[in-house]
């Protein structure tokens, strides 16, 4: 087992996430409504614990993005355990859907004591002030430029693009505040912090990568066999090992070292790529 693999936890914080943290408590006392964004293929792991705790009482909804990459039947999974826990949530495909009518429409019974306010003291209504909150390469800034119809804020499929504040106004409706994507301060398992790294939420130089990959091989050996058989040409998946995994990978897209053996560093790199890529399939790392 390597040192990796014996971790109870994982320590990875940048600075400007720090910052960032230090600073959310006058912008959610600010806001009207909270959107948490967080990956439909681990909404568990790649929600911060301590952003709800910063969230308190606050009008909040919950998005669940990437669902074109997840596993349909988990989404909805989650979405009636959310549902069940009094969290308002919805999932959307955000590159190809239009999510301002879904919004305006949920937000609706949550700035209710808002709206009434305003009629109270004779004042036309008022744009939300949203908050956008999530940790890295969870879609927030695709969210906010689906929203925009513009390419409002800076996307980029890697963790740390966002690193400043950033009010956007979107509509009549809705005034938008970006925030860099923060992170906890440690992972309380290993599993946590292996499905951020295969999503992209923290950099995958943190961890073994060869570590990763086996992680991800195990895992879809168990739940989608048949991803891996429709990729790679494999059958009986069940009875191999990861080396003869790692071989037939080799074999079919040619990866050989000098001398002819087989490079399984690049086979478990491909592997990692063809889950992020989408090339397995639509597969979800939790179950609610």
């Amino acid at each position: 087992m390597s040192d990796f693999q014996q971790q109870k936890n994982v320590h990875y914080f940048p600075g400007h996430m720090a910052k960032a943290l230090n600073a959310l408590g006058p912008m959610v006392k600010g806001s009207d409504l909270i959107v948490e964004i967080c990956d439909a293929r681990a909404p568990f792991s790649t929600r911060n614990p301590m952003l709800s705790s910063l969230i308190g009482q606050k009008p909040h909804l919950l998005v669940l993005s990437k669902m074109d990459k997840a596993d349909p039947l988990i989404t909805q999974a989650w979405l009636e355990t959310f549902a069940k826990q009094g969290l308002i949530a919805f999932t959307s495909d955000l590159k190809h859907e239009k999510v301002i009518n879904v919004l305006l429409k949920m937000s609706v019974p949550l700035v209710e004591k808002k709206r009434a306010k305003e009629a109270r003291l004779g004042m036309k209504k008022q744009p939300l002030r949203l908050l956008i909150l999530g940790i890295p390469n969870v879609g927030k800034s695709t969210f906010i430029n689906n929203l925009a119809g513009k390419k409002a804020a800076r996307v980029a499929n890697r963790p740390g693009v966002t690193r400043a504040e950033q009010w956007i106004k979107v509509s009549s409706d809705f005034i938008l505040l970006d925030t860099p994507g923060i992170l906890p301060m440690n992972y309380p398992t290993r599993e946590e912090a292996v499905r951020l790294a295969l999503l992209g939420s923290i950099k995958e130089e943190v961890l073994p990568i060869d570590d990763l990959a086996l992680t991800l091989l195990e895992f879809l050996k168990v739940n989608y066999p048949s991803s891996l058989k429709e990729r790679y040409g494999l059958e009986d998946i069940a009875l191999l090992n990861e080396k003869e995994i790692y071989s037939a990978i080799c074999q079919k897209r040619g990866y050989l070292l000098p001398g002819g053996a087989y490079d399984e560093s690049k086979a478990a790199q491909s592997l990692i790529k063809d889950f992020q890529e989408n090339a397995l399939g639509k597969i979800s790392l939790e179950r609610p």
